[in-house]
């Protein structure tokens, strides 16, 4: 897979060879932590589609992921996410069926849910 970081705030996740990619399209823009966890739902959705893709005999060699985020304060934070999964090959009329399978994406539903997170500092 190639993730490339369009942004402080925007990348792209192409389906294309073994691995993981990471290019910048500005020079200087570093794969942040925030990068990771947008390229954790990309790649997340990009698992759950491709297998029911698979599953389906349906292509998806053409899918992409675009995911672009806004910040909100108090606390400052991700406050959205926007999921875009760009598919050339698949099928009119199974457009529905691929956002259902999409949303089963356990990323996802964790951000949509968020864990209970218990911190501390030992010494």
């Amino acid at each position: 897979m190639r993730l490339v970081l369009e942004g402080e705030r925007r990348l792209h996740l192409q389906i294309v060879g073994a691995g993981l990619d990471i290019r910048s399209v500005e020079p200087g823009l570093s794969f942040s932590p925030l990068h990771m966890l947008a390229a954790s739902l990309a790649t997340c959705t990009a698992a759950v589609v491709i297998g029911w893709a698979q599953r389906a005999g349906l292509p998806w060699a053409d899918l992409s992921i675009e995911v672009e985020w806004e910040y909100v304060d108090d606390p400052y934070r991700v406050g959205r996410y926007d999921v875009t999964l760009r598919w050339p090959g698949l099928p009119p009329g199974r457009e529905g069926a691929a956002l259902r399978v999409a949303q089963h994406c356990t990323v996802e539903n964790t951000l949509r849910h968020p864990p209970t997170i218990d911190m501390r500092v030992v010494t």
